[in-house]
């Protein structure tokens, strides 16, 4: 490369026309697209003005009728040759260097993208995206879909760089109306610096599967992501692979129609009616039917807790004392709370 930088230099001083800064511009975009950094090409172009400048001073040195006027002409041609000829090359190599990343970063998205929606042709392909991707093979992973802001805006800024500066390996898509992504969490320790992470980076809603093993399970947890998304509560919100959240999930439209059908009078009263029993259910149902537990919950009496029971029991025709009954109310109540059923 220091030979052709010369022949081009020398080729420019001997013309007295504008500088065909062509070649430069060739070196630049080339030398980019080998992965040499800029400051070794623009190395290269110093020591091949030094060399060109210290060949014109011995010719000067051994021929005494050159001017010093000459010598200050060729002088200031020479350094105006360095300055057109590094710029069009750095700007050269700038260019292509940047439009490679723009590239890596499209089919980086690209791949995510056909990995998170599940169209892979093989496993093998399988695997040969994730190391493209720079994720591990293993997991466990998490899927993970936050709700953009608006159009084509990320709602989890700078996330990549983020988790990267945590050791933490990830993946991200930026669709029209989410930003969704797939995060390897080593262990129970990084699953709860990525979550806290995302509490701290997001700006609308985020939606995060339960964690899975294989990355064949993509698709179903971005699934199980997006429906933590628009289940309840106003921040990051984590499917909690329970066994009725995964039947709620699996079945949407179903539980959707099976919770209207059984809740329909609890639906049709005032929200502030119904949020007492909304709110005193799923309080009764995560202490194991404990009344005492769920009153101490919601700082009320126990006799509140089983008038509100009661009351749940006659809207619903639905008994809190039998096994069918209360696994029908379970379904229901979970798939409300999932799909953010309210009134008809």
């Amino acid at each position: 490369m220091l030979e052709r930088n010369i022949r081009f230099v020398a080729d420019a001083l001997a013309s007295a026309s504008a500088f065909d800064v062509s070649p430069a511009i060739d070196t630049g975009s080339s030398r980019a697209e080998l992965g040499v950094p800029l400051p070794a090409v623009m190395h290269a172009y110093r020591v091949a003005m030094i060399r060109v400048w210290l060949e014109i001073t011995a010719i000067t040195e051994a021929e005494p009728v050159v001017s010093r006027a000459a010598l200050l002409a060729v002088t200031r041609r020479i350094w105006e040759a360095h300055d057109v000829f590094t710029d069009a090359m750095a700007n050269a190599h700038r260019e292509q260097a940047t439009q490679m990343v723009l590239d890596q970063e499209a089919e980086r998205a690209a791949l995510t993208e056909h990995l998170l929606q599940g169209r892979i042709g093989s496993e093998q392909s399988l695997w040969e995206i994730a190391e493209l991707l720079r994720i591990p093979t293993r997991g466990p992973y998490l899927a993970i879909a936050a709700e953009a802001p608006a159009v084509g805006r990320a709602p989890l800024p700078g996330i990549d760089g983020r988790l990267r500066a945590l050791g933490v390996h990830s993946a991200w898509r930026l669709l029209p109306d989410q930003q969704i992504g797939i995060v390897h969490t080593s262990s129970e320790v990084v699953r709860s610096q990525v979550i806290d992470l995302l509490r701290r980076t997001a700006t609308t809603r985020v939606g995060v599967s339960a964690p899975f093993s294989e990355l064949r399970f993509t698709p179903h947890a971005l699934r199980y992501a997006r429906i933590a998304l628009s289940g309840p509560g106003e921040a990051v919100t984590v499917f909690d692979n329970s066994a009725l959240g995964v039947a709620v999930a699996s079945a949407p439209e179903a539980s959707i129609e099976v919770a209207r059908t059984m809740l329909g009078g609890l639906l049709d009263l005032a929200e502030d009616d119904a949020e007492p029993l909304f709110a005193t259910f799923r309080a009764w149902e995560e202490h194991d039917g404990n009344v005492a537990a769920a009153a101490a919950d919601l700082f009320c009496h126990p006799n509140t807790v089983r008038h509100r029971l009661r009351r749940i029991e006659q809207l619903t025709n639905r008994s809190t004392s039998t096994p069918r009954g209360v696994a029908e109310l379970c379904l229901a109540f979970e798939a409300a709370a999932r799909f953010r059923i309210r009134g008809h």
